[in-house]
C-alpha cells in the first residue's frame, strides 16, 4: 500500500500540479482508505517530501557512479564529466522514469517550501562535478564553472521532462527526440560548447 500511494501521488502531481491533487486524490487513485496517508506516511506533506527525496537520490547516485568512473579513466575529458551529470537524466525514459522527472521538474518549479529548501541548499552533488571539472579545467575559474553549470542544468531540466511537439512541428518532422541516444548527444555537445568557449 505505501508503494501504491508513492506511485499514485508521483503521478498524480506530474500530470496536475501539487495544488491541484488532493489527499483524497492520492487515495481514490491509490485504491486505499482517505486516513493511508496519514497511517504511512505522517502527512500528505512528508508523502511528497519522501518522493521527492527518494527520486532524487536516485537519479543522484546514478550520477555519482558515472562520475565516480569518468574521473577513475587515466586522462578524463570534460565531456566525460558533463556525461555524467546528463546521462541519467536523458536517458530515464521508461514510463515510471519519466513521471518521476516530470514531478522532480514540478518540484522545482512548485514544489512546496520544504523541497525549495531542499534544493536551494543541499547541493553537495554539485560540487562534486564543480570539483571534477575544476581537476580537468584548471585554467576555468571555479566561479565561471559554477555558473556554467548553473546553465548546463537549466538546458537539462528543460529537456530531461519536455514535451517535444513544438520541436516535432518546427522542424517538420526531420527533428526525432524519440532516439534518446541522440537527444544525449545533441544535449551533451551544445553543454559542452558553452563549458569549452
Amino acid at each position: 500500500m505505501r508503494r501504491r500511494l508513492f506511485l499514485s501521488a508521483e503521478r498524480l502531481i506530474a500530470e496536475h500540479g501539487f495544488e491541484l491533487v488532493s489527499s483524497r486524490d492520492i487515495t481514490s487513485d491509490a485504491s486505499a482508505n482517505i486516513a493511508a496517508i496519514n497511517y504511512y506516511y505522517g502527512s500528505k506533506l512528508a508523502l511528497l517530501v519522501d518522493i521527492f527525496r527518494a527520486r532524487a537520490a536516485e537519479l543522484n547516485g546514478e550520477r555519482k557512479a558515472l562520475l565516480k568512473a569518468a574521473l577513475a579513466q587515466q586522462a578524463p575529458r570534460i565531456d566525460d564529466i558533463l556525461r555524467a551529470l546528463i546521462e541519467p537524466a536523458i536517458l530515464w525514459h521508461d514510463p515510471e522514469r519519466q513521471t518521476a522527472l516530470r514531478y522532480l521538474n514540478r518540484a522545482r518549479g512548485e514544489g512546496p517550501p520544504e523541497m525549495q529548501a531542499i534544493l536551494q541548499n543541499d547541493v553537495g552533488h554539485l560540487a562534486r562535478f564543480v570539483d571534477a571539472i575544476e581537476s580537468v579545467c584548471p585554467a576555468l575559474p571555479r566561479e565561471e564553472i559554477v555558473w556554467k553549470l548553473h546553465f548546463s542544468l537549466g538546458v537539462l531540466h528543460h529537456n530531461s521532462a519536455a514535451d517535444y511537439r513544438r520541436l516535432e512541428n518546427l522542424s517538420g518532422g526531420a527533428c526525432d527526440p524519440g532516439d534518446r541516444e541522440r537527444l544525449l548527444e545533441r544535449t551533451l555537445a551544445f553543454i559542452s560548447a558553452g563549458f569549452l568557449a
